[in-house]
Protein backbone atom coordinates (compact mmCIF):
# COMPACT_ATOMS: atom_id res chain seq x y z
CA UNK A 1 0.00 0.00 0.00
CA UNK A 2 2.71 2.51 0.72
CA UNK A 3 4.54 1.67 -2.48
CA UNK A 4 0.85 2.19 -4.40
CA UNK A 5 0.60 5.70 -2.13
CA UNK A 6 3.98 6.54 -2.90
CA UNK A 7 3.73 5.88 -6.73
CA UNK A 8 0.47 7.75 -7.15
CA UNK A 9 1.53 10.90 -4.97
CA UNK A 10 4.93 10.65 -7.44
CA UNK A 11 2.65 10.68 -11.03
CA UNK A 12 0.47 13.80 -8.92
CA UNK A 13 3.33 15.84 -8.60
CA UNK A 14 5.09 14.82 -11.98
CA UNK A 15 1.21 16.39 -13.48
CA UNK A 16 1.47 19.81 -10.74
CA UNK A 17 4.92 20.22 -12.03
CA UNK A 18 4.55 19.64 -16.20
CA UNK A 19 1.86 21.76 -15.51
CA UNK A 20 3.78 24.86 -13.72
CA UNK A 21 6.40 24.26 -16.29
CA UNK A 22 4.38 24.45 -19.38
CA UNK A 23 2.87 27.38 -18.00
CA UNK A 24 6.25 29.45 -17.26
CA UNK A 25 7.32 28.62 -20.97
CA UNK A 26 3.98 30.53 -22.05
CA UNK A 27 4.94 32.84 -19.75
CA UNK A 28 8.00 33.98 -21.04
CA UNK A 29 6.57 33.80 -24.97
CA UNK A 30 3.81 36.34 -23.89
CA UNK A 31 6.42 38.39 -22.64
CA UNK A 32 8.23 37.90 -25.34
CA UNK A 33 5.70 39.24 -27.51
CA UNK A 34 4.83 42.04 -25.72
CA UNK A 35 7.98 43.11 -25.29
CA UNK A 36 8.12 43.26 -29.34
CA UNK A 37 4.97 45.16 -30.07
CA UNK A 38 2.31 42.57 -28.58
CA UNK A 39 0.44 40.29 -31.24
CA UNK A 40 -2.09 43.37 -32.09
CA UNK A 41 0.92 45.07 -34.22
CA UNK A 42 2.39 42.08 -35.15
CA UNK A 43 -0.37 40.60 -36.91
CA UNK A 44 -0.77 44.15 -38.57
CA UNK A 45 2.25 43.80 -40.40
CA UNK A 46 1.52 42.63 -43.86
CA UNK A 47 4.52 43.03 -45.89
CA UNK A 48 7.82 43.65 -45.07
CA UNK A 49 11.19 44.44 -46.85
CA UNK A 50 14.40 44.82 -45.59
CA UNK A 51 17.96 45.99 -47.18
CA UNK A 52 20.82 44.58 -45.66
CA UNK A 53 24.42 43.86 -46.29
CA UNK A 54 26.04 40.56 -45.46
CA UNK A 55 29.31 39.91 -44.79
CA UNK A 56 31.30 37.04 -44.52
CA UNK A 57 35.17 35.48 -45.96
CA UNK A 58 36.20 39.09 -46.85
CA UNK A 59 32.99 39.25 -49.19
CA UNK A 60 30.24 42.49 -48.71
CA UNK A 61 27.61 41.56 -50.87
CA UNK A 62 23.99 43.70 -50.44
CA UNK A 63 20.93 42.74 -50.67
CA UNK A 64 17.08 42.69 -49.94
CA UNK A 65 14.32 40.47 -48.51
CA UNK A 66 10.75 40.87 -49.23
CA UNK A 67 8.42 39.00 -47.29
CA UNK A 68 4.13 38.84 -47.64
CA UNK A 69 1.35 37.37 -45.86
CA UNK A 70 1.02 34.22 -45.78
CA UNK A 71 4.78 32.63 -46.63
CA UNK A 72 5.80 34.76 -49.46
CA UNK A 73 8.77 35.67 -49.86
CA UNK A 74 12.17 37.11 -51.99
CA UNK A 75 15.46 37.15 -51.94
CA UNK A 76 17.60 39.25 -54.04
CA UNK A 77 21.47 39.62 -53.81
CA UNK A 78 23.97 41.27 -57.48
CA UNK A 79 27.56 40.35 -56.87
CA UNK A 80 30.12 41.36 -59.34
CA UNK A 81 26.75 42.29 -61.71
CA UNK A 82 24.79 39.43 -61.32
CA UNK A 83 21.62 39.09 -59.73
CA UNK A 84 21.28 35.73 -57.38
CA UNK A 85 17.25 35.32 -56.65
CA UNK A 86 15.57 32.97 -53.98
CA UNK A 87 11.59 32.69 -53.17
CA UNK A 88 9.06 31.17 -51.85
CA UNK A 89 5.78 31.53 -53.19
CA UNK A 90 3.45 29.67 -50.74
CA UNK A 91 3.56 26.42 -52.13
CA UNK A 92 7.13 25.76 -53.74
CA UNK A 93 10.80 27.56 -53.49
CA UNK A 94 12.52 28.80 -56.62
CA UNK A 95 15.83 29.88 -57.42
CA UNK A 96 18.24 31.75 -60.01
CA UNK A 97 22.01 31.52 -59.26
CA UNK A 98 23.89 32.64 -62.36
CA UNK A 99 27.10 31.79 -60.57
CA UNK A 100 26.08 28.16 -61.75
CA UNK A 101 26.23 29.18 -65.09
CA UNK A 102 22.89 29.40 -65.79
CA UNK A 103 20.33 31.99 -66.13
CA UNK A 104 16.74 30.04 -65.92
CA UNK A 105 15.05 29.42 -62.85
CA UNK A 106 15.08 26.40 -60.85
CA UNK A 107 12.94 24.31 -58.48
CA UNK A 108 14.83 24.73 -55.00
CA UNK A 109 15.87 21.56 -53.55
CA UNK A 110 13.82 19.89 -51.16
CA UNK A 111 16.50 21.07 -48.11
CA UNK A 112 17.42 24.38 -49.30
CA UNK A 113 13.28 24.71 -49.45
CA UNK A 114 12.50 23.53 -46.70
CA UNK A 115 14.74 26.21 -44.28
CA UNK A 116 13.48 29.25 -46.82
CA UNK A 117 9.50 28.39 -46.20
CA UNK A 118 10.59 28.31 -42.45
CA UNK A 119 12.26 31.55 -42.52
CA UNK A 120 9.17 33.03 -45.08
CA UNK A 121 7.26 33.07 -41.90
CA UNK A 122 8.21 36.75 -40.79
CA UNK A 123 6.49 36.71 -37.74
CA UNK A 124 8.32 33.70 -36.52
CA UNK A 125 7.57 30.18 -35.01
CA UNK A 126 6.82 31.67 -31.62
CA UNK A 127 3.66 33.94 -32.43
CA UNK A 128 0.64 31.28 -32.16
CA UNK A 129 2.96 28.35 -32.17
CA UNK A 130 -0.01 26.06 -31.01
CA UNK A 131 -1.46 26.58 -34.32
CA UNK A 132 1.29 26.10 -36.47
CA UNK A 133 1.93 22.57 -34.63
CA UNK A 134 4.71 23.39 -32.25
CA UNK A 135 5.21 22.55 -28.51
CA UNK A 136 7.93 24.37 -26.26
CA UNK A 137 9.27 23.52 -23.27
CA UNK A 138 11.37 26.10 -20.14
CA UNK A 139 14.76 24.56 -20.13
CA UNK A 140 15.77 27.77 -17.68
CA UNK A 141 17.69 30.69 -16.42
CA UNK A 142 21.00 30.74 -17.49
CA UNK A 143 24.48 33.03 -18.41
CA UNK A 144 25.05 34.03 -21.69
CA UNK A 145 27.99 36.53 -22.18
CA UNK A 146 27.21 38.09 -18.75
CA UNK A 147 23.54 38.58 -19.36
CA UNK A 148 20.76 36.02 -17.31
CA UNK A 149 18.60 34.89 -20.18
CA UNK A 150 16.06 32.41 -20.44
CA UNK A 151 16.44 28.88 -22.44
CA UNK A 152 13.14 27.91 -24.56
CA UNK A 153 13.09 25.01 -26.32
CA UNK A 154 10.43 24.90 -29.49
CA UNK A 155 9.85 21.50 -31.37
CA UNK A 156 8.07 22.48 -34.63
CA UNK A 157 5.99 19.91 -36.10
CA UNK A 158 8.45 18.21 -38.75
CA UNK A 159 10.88 17.44 -35.27
CA UNK A 160 13.14 20.44 -35.97
CA UNK A 161 14.55 22.39 -32.79
CA UNK A 162 15.11 25.64 -32.04
CA UNK A 163 16.82 27.16 -28.51
CA UNK A 164 15.42 30.56 -28.07
CA UNK A 165 17.89 32.47 -25.44
CA UNK A 166 15.58 35.76 -24.24
CA UNK A 167 17.25 38.84 -22.01
CA UNK A 168 15.74 37.94 -18.44
CA UNK A 169 15.00 41.80 -18.19
CA UNK A 170 13.72 42.78 -21.64
CA UNK A 171 12.93 39.42 -22.94
CA UNK A 172 13.99 40.27 -26.35
CA UNK A 173 15.74 37.04 -28.15
CA UNK A 174 19.71 37.71 -27.97
CA UNK A 175 20.65 34.05 -29.32
CA UNK A 176 19.23 31.51 -31.54
CA UNK A 177 20.18 27.73 -31.78
CA UNK A 178 18.52 25.98 -34.62
CA UNK A 179 19.01 22.41 -35.46
CA UNK A 180 16.93 21.62 -39.11
CA UNK A 181 16.91 17.77 -39.80
CA UNK A 182 17.83 17.03 -43.25
CA UNK A 183 17.62 14.04 -45.43
CA UNK A 184 20.96 13.15 -44.78
CA UNK A 185 21.98 14.92 -41.56
CA UNK A 186 21.78 17.78 -39.30
CA UNK A 187 22.49 20.73 -39.73
CA UNK A 188 23.40 23.13 -36.42
CA UNK A 189 23.21 27.24 -37.22
CA UNK A 190 23.83 29.70 -34.44
CA UNK A 191 22.49 33.49 -34.88
CA UNK A 192 23.03 36.19 -32.50
CA UNK A 193 21.04 39.19 -32.49
CA UNK A 194 21.25 42.34 -31.17
CA UNK A 195 20.86 46.50 -32.14
CA UNK A 196 16.80 46.22 -31.65
CA UNK A 197 14.89 49.10 -33.27
CA UNK A 198 11.46 49.80 -33.68
CA UNK A 199 9.73 49.20 -37.31
CA UNK A 200 5.87 50.25 -37.50
CA UNK A 201 5.84 49.75 -33.60
CA UNK A 202 7.10 46.02 -33.82
CA UNK A 203 10.58 45.11 -32.37
CA UNK A 204 13.52 43.76 -35.07
CA UNK A 205 17.07 42.53 -34.77
CA UNK A 206 19.31 45.31 -36.95
CA UNK A 207 22.40 43.47 -36.52
CA UNK A 208 22.89 39.09 -36.66
CA UNK A 209 25.67 37.32 -36.69
CA UNK A 210 25.24 33.80 -37.98
CA UNK A 211 27.49 30.23 -37.49
CA UNK A 212 26.18 27.79 -39.35
CA UNK A 213 27.84 24.20 -39.02
CA UNK A 214 28.10 23.52 -42.68
CA UNK A 215 29.23 26.49 -44.08
CA UNK A 216 33.11 27.01 -45.60
CA UNK A 217 32.28 30.76 -44.90
CA UNK A 218 33.06 30.78 -40.87
CA UNK A 219 30.84 33.28 -39.08
CA UNK A 220 28.93 35.35 -41.58
CA UNK A 221 27.65 39.48 -40.22
CA UNK A 222 24.24 40.81 -41.38
CA UNK A 223 23.77 44.58 -40.75
CA UNK A 224 20.18 45.74 -41.84
CA UNK A 225 20.45 49.47 -43.40
CA UNK A 226 16.31 49.74 -43.73
CA UNK A 227 13.13 48.22 -43.17
CA UNK A 228 10.15 48.82 -44.74
CA UNK A 229 6.52 47.73 -43.50
CA UNK A 230 3.42 47.79 -44.84
CA UNK A 231 4.24 48.81 -48.27
CA UNK A 232 2.37 47.96 -51.72
CA UNK A 233 4.14 44.27 -52.78
CA UNK A 234 2.20 42.24 -55.68
CA UNK A 235 2.16 38.47 -55.71
CA UNK A 236 3.68 38.68 -58.71
CA UNK A 237 7.15 38.98 -57.66
CA UNK A 238 7.17 35.81 -55.74
CA UNK A 239 6.28 33.45 -58.96
CA UNK A 240 8.95 31.61 -60.52
CA UNK A 241 9.53 33.16 -63.85
CA UNK A 242 8.75 31.30 -66.66
CA UNK A 243 12.13 29.90 -68.31
CA UNK A 244 13.34 30.95 -71.53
Amino acid sequence: MKALRFFFTFIFLIGINGTIFSQDADEVVNKHIKAIGGLEKIQALKTLKFTGKFSAGGMDVTFTQTFKRPLMSLMEATIQGMTMKQAFDGTQGWMINPFTGKKDPDLMPKDQEKAFKKNSDFEGQLVNYKEKGSTIELIGKEDFEGTQVFNLKLTDKEGDITNYYFDAETFLIVKQADKMKFESKDVNTVSLLSDYKSVEGVMMPFSMEVNMSESPMGSQKITIEKWEANIPIDDSIFKMPAKN
